[in-house]
């Protein structure tokens, strides 16, 4: 059963990452509760829950914002997030690994309706980049991994003029798992470098 506090993460998160909540936008506790009809508790703790999750910033005794991410942010972020999924991709290449939870994740992307929010696009990326983490049976590859996602959907959140046509995501994926599965791991390794760094330069020219 679903808590009032989850269910407020819940609806705050996905007005944060479809960019309905833009960055540096405040979420005083009192809008908030009035916005949800929820008390200033069930606030305090479900603005908490997102800030450990990097998707507010909460300086203590401040109002809660939602973070505005740097160039540098982006490029911090991809540097960490780099040689854990060119691990997978070795492991995934070098031991010929059965990709199909990545393959479903992918086909959900591209099934997602023409008028599905930013939102949902960025949760079934999201959901993309963690099958093909996780088909590597790395428990801790995977434990390293997972935290990462909530700050690389906050990036995404913020490039959506990148991707104006509702296909253009999943199409830039589908390169990516194809390249993953051919069974080259200098042309796996290049195409996830290319799509690591595409990420990066899409964030620092965003307008």
């Amino acid at each position: 059963m679903t808590s009032t506090t989850d269910a407020l993460v819940a609806a705050l998160r996905e007005q944060i990452l479809s960019g309905e909540l833009r960055p540096g936008e405040p979420l005083p506790e009192i809008a908030v509760a009035d916005a949800f009809g929820v008390a200033r508790p069930t606030v305090r703790s479900a603005l908490q829950i997102l800030a450990g999750r990097h998707l507010l910033h909460r300086p203590p005794g401040r109002t809660a914002t939602v973070p505005v991410l740097t160039a540098d942010d982006a490029r911090d972020l991809h540097f960490v997030r780099a040689p854990l999924e060119h691990a997978a991709v070795t492991a995934i290449v070098e031991r010929g690994l059965d990709v199909t939870p990545a393959r479903r994740a992918l086909a959900e992307l591209e099934a997602l309706p023409e008028e599905a929010s930013w939102g949902e696009r960025v949760q079934a990326h999201t959901a993309f980049h963690l099958a093909l983490v996780d088909v590597v049976g790395s428990p801790r590859l995977s434990r390293v991994y997972r935290p990462l996602q909530e700050e690389m959907q906050l990036c995404l959140a913020q490039l959506r003029s990148t991707y104006p046509r509702p296909y253009d995501l999943a199409r830039e994926h589908r390169v990516l798992l194809d390249a993953v599965t051919a069974g080259d791991a200098d042309h796996a390794h290049a195409t996830m470098r290319a799509h690591l760094a595409a990420a990066v330069r899409h964030f620092t020219q965003r307008r």
